[in-house]
């Protein structure tokens, strides 16, 4: 059983953090609510949502925790760089690190030209990449036995019509962060990642509830436990990885999709 309180004190640092699954990552439990959270965004990302981050530090805040909003472009490595350095100035630590941040711009396979397939390259891999080795340079640094915890995708198992860019950043992920597990292991540091099914939220919101309202609909029935998973849902996985209790848990991969990817018929 995961006790919460383990990690109140712990430094969270979560891209991606203003909205969606990341938004739920960090204000749904108490241990983010009441821990120190660094609440990545990016301008560009949240142009159209420009209160997001304020919401979810003052949703931590009035938890009676202690949180920050850093901006940053997880698609560019000196201002994830410079975001590191100012979470350790502000705290002094970094102990778990949810590499959340992604995006997919639906698109036809032929219509994907070099700038948008080098964007979700940058964003969903290469950020990820560059986030958890600068927070595991101070790990080591520092003797702090921490925890990386990427939000990959079933998608980067199955494939998908209109994200041949997206899977290949998500299938890359998976085996990047196998990788990264044995070289951060020696210093009792884990990694692991998440796999969401389809999971309603800004990044799909429109496809499937304003656009295609049919396909959600097909989603649910495909899925053995009747519903589509939950941003909650996946936070419970985070919060497991990022657990004590998972201290032998690494280059693991965990499916939360309410059975939905084993269903064929």
């Amino acid at each position: 059983m995961v006790n919460n309180k383990q990690l109140i004190n712990k430094v969270k640092i979560v891209s991606g953090g203003s909205r969606g699954m990341g938004r739920r990552s960090v204000s749904f439990f108490p241990f983010m609510a009441q821990g120190r959270v660094a609440v990545n965004y990016s301008e560009e990302a949240d142009r159209d949502y420009p209160d997001a981050v304020k919401g979810v530090v003052k949703t931590i805040t009035t938890g009676g925790g202690d949180a920050a909003s850093f901006e940053a472009d997880m698609g560019d490595k000196k201002a994830i760089d410079a975001m590191v350095a100012n979470v350790i100035a502000l705290w002094g630590r970094i102990d778990i690190v949810i590499a959340n941040a992604g995006i997919c711009p639906f698109s036809e396979f032929l219509e994907i030209d070099e700038s948008l397939m080098n964007k979700v390259v940058s964003v969903n891999q290469t950020g990820a990449f560059f986030l958890s080795q600068a927070c595991a340079r101070f790990m080591i640094k520092n003797g702090i036995r921490g925890r990386l915890v990427f939000i990959s995708s079933v998608s980067s198992i199955f494939g998908g019509e209109l994200q041949t860019h997206y899977t290949a950043t998500k299938g890359a992920m998976n085996q990047m962060m196998k990788s990264i597990a044995i070289a951060v292991g020696k210093y009792g540091i884990t990694a692991n990642a998440v796999l969401p099914g389809t999971v309603v939220t800004d990044i799909n919101r429109f496809q499937l509830e304003e656009d295609n309202p049919d396909l959600k609909e097909y989603f649910i029935k495909r899925t053995p436990i009747g519903r589509l998973a939950e941003p909650k849902d996946i936070a419970n996985a985070v919060l497991f990885f990022a657990s004590d209790e998972a201290e032998a848990v690494s280059g693991a991969t965990l499916i939360v999709d309410g059975g939905m990817s084993v269903n064929l018929q």
